[in-house]
């Protein structure tokens, strides 16, 4: 039981750093909290022995006041959607142990806020590149803020991520990457066309990179499919990208490309793939029937 609570709370919080950094956690018991933290996301680049340091503002815009415990979790990696993924066991490029906190609980009072001040310390001697871990503040709820008889319960909690940069020279390049794979269907009858991008990390550092899905039909104007702004690629990994076409899609061979870019180089990859549309088919059906017909009657005709 105290797994799968762990489980529902980790989600919610990718829930939260992805789309809003404002959970609003509506329970069916007497109070129902609205949370907000920022920033959700730290980036800072630090040289080995030295130190960095924020200031976490957590709000609530709720009617009751909401204690908070803090819990730190090393990020594992992200998911196919773009939201960070936690774990609290050890991992390569853990940060965790370098984060120092001036308070571990708290309460957050009715429409008020709380700070909590994060000292970031990188030991003497730590090897250049990307280092990573997360902050995670779980609601300590009353147990009258739930219904009894409801099967599952929701405990609110927020996060904050930290990408750290140890400094140490050159970092490497976008040369480093590699496209592993571009995949999609080869033949379309109709929309949506979902395409799926996989880009491998083999270094030890951090890559902030924009890019683009194009398509380009044999005839007609590019369109460009999805574009990315600063997407995370974390250290000695690799990370899909799912995104897909919904619009208007004609018959023909279509180019399809992906690209990132970074500090002006490209990375690209690409394919190709045949259009041919269920209204494209049925017309084609149609027609050679009506070619079909006109043939047998024009045979018996001269049989006639």
């Amino acid at each position: 039981m105290r797994g799968n609570n762990k489980l529902k709370i980790l989600t919610l919080t990718v829930f939260v750093s992805v789309f809003a950094f404002t959970l609003s956690a509506l329970g069916q018991g007497a109070i129902s909290p609205t949370l907000s933290i920022s920033p959700p996301l730290v980036r800072q680049t630090i040289k080995p022995g030295e130190k960095g340091a924020v200031r976490l503002k957590i709000a609530n815009l709720g009617q009751n006041p909401i204690p908070l415990s803090v819990t730190k979790f090393s990020i594992s990696g992200i998911s196919n959607i773009g939201s960070p993924e936690f774990t609290a066991e050890a991992r390569p490029h853990s940060a965790v142990e370098w984060l120092e906190l001036d308070k571990t609980d708290l309460i957050v009072s009715a429409l008020g806020s709380q700070e909590v001040g994060v000292t970031i310390k990188v030991p003497e001697g730590t090897n250049p590149g990307g280092y990573s871990a997360a902050l995670i503040f779980q609601a300590r709820l009353p147990a009258d803020y739930f219904d009894q008889d409801a099967n599952t319960k929701i405990i609110p909690a927020l996060s904050t991520s930290f990408l750290i940069s140890v400094d140490g020279g050159t970092p490497p390049s976008i040369d480093s990457l590699s496209i592993s794979s571009f995949r999609m269907p080869k033949i379309i009858v109709s929309a949506p066309i979902p395409f799926i991008a996989e880009i491998s990390n083999p270094t030890g550092f951090f890559f902030f990179t924009d890019g683009k899905l194009t398509l380009t039909p044999t005839w007609g104007e590019q369109k460009t499919v999805t574009q990315l702004a600063g997407s995370v690629l974390m250290p000695q990994s690799s990370r899909q990208y799912t995104t897909a076409y919904s619009g208007e899609i004609w018959p023909g061979i279509y180019n399809a490309e992906f690209s990132i870019n970074q500090d002006g180089k490209v990375l690209i990859a690409s394919s190709r793939f045949v259009s041919i549309p269920w209204p494209f088919l049925i017309v084609i059906a149609c027609l050679l029937l009506v070619i079909g017909g006109l043939t047998i009657r024009y045979r018996r005709r001269r049989k006639i």
